[in-house]
């Protein structure tokens, strides 16, 4: 409440908010900002893969200093992959970029039934080539929770792009705990609703990151 009312902390006003410091600290620090486009460097897409619900995609580019220039983020719902492939030809032309890996999490190669395929398959044959974001644990509320520490490892590396991520940042500054009035605590799991898609595309890049090595 202090930090609402003194700093106008927009998270801070949403209880529970997971990224609520790390949100603060980019903007306090100035890393939300106008992050251009770099046209020598890849630019890398993370992904999360709803079912008739929203699809979240975060566009980055990874400097050797472990620094990530979060450039851009797209958002929508009810539509397939040949939605997705031009939208990703779109940004090609209108930005110049020049894609590296599209990273999806593991339950894109999940057999559809009634196809048979996977949308791993299905994204392939369309020109989106996904590599798969390693797994961080077995138990899936382990594996989210761990991702979240990631993810708050890795902020204070991330340069947002204000106006092309804003709804990203939104998403990120809304994921949150529910609070157990009997209880007097916030309940371990997140909150499933329109700010997770966001939230759970950033918890996969923050996983997967490395920082690109070197060239011999």
């Amino acid at each position: 409440e202090f930090d609402q009312e003194w700093y106008l902390s927009p998270e801070a006003a949403i209880k529970g908010a997971i990224y609520a410091k790390q949100l603060a600290q980019a903007r306090t620090e100035g890393r939300v900002t106008r992050v251009p486009h770099e046209p020598a460097l890849p630019v890398n897409t993370d992904w999360d893969l709803g079912v008739g619900d929203a699809m979240a995609i975060w566009f980055t580019q990874s400097l050797r200093s472990g620094e990530v220039r979060v450039i851009n983020y797209f958002e929508a719902g009810g539509e397939g992959f040949p939605f997705y492939q031009a939208m990703l030809d779109e940004k090609r032309r209108q930005h110049g970029y020049s894609y590296g890996t599209h990273w999806a999490p593991h339950d894109i190669a999940v057999r559809e039934m009634g196809t048979g395929k996977s949308r791993l398959a299905v994204a392939a044959e369309l020109g989106i080539v996904f590599t798969v974001t390693p797994r961080v644990s077995k138990g899936q509320g382990e594996e989210v929770e761990e991702g979240i520490n990631a993810a708050r490892l890795l902020f204070p590396k991330c340069w947002f792009d204000a106006e092309k991520c804003k709804a990203g940042l939104e998403a990120l500054s809304h994921y949150r705990r529910d609070y157990n009035q009997r209880l007097q605590e916030f309940k371990p799991t997140p909150v499933h609703d329109w700010a997770s898609h966001g939230a759970d595309a950033f918890r996969g890049l923050a996983v997967r990151h490395q920082a690109p090595a070197d060239k011999p």
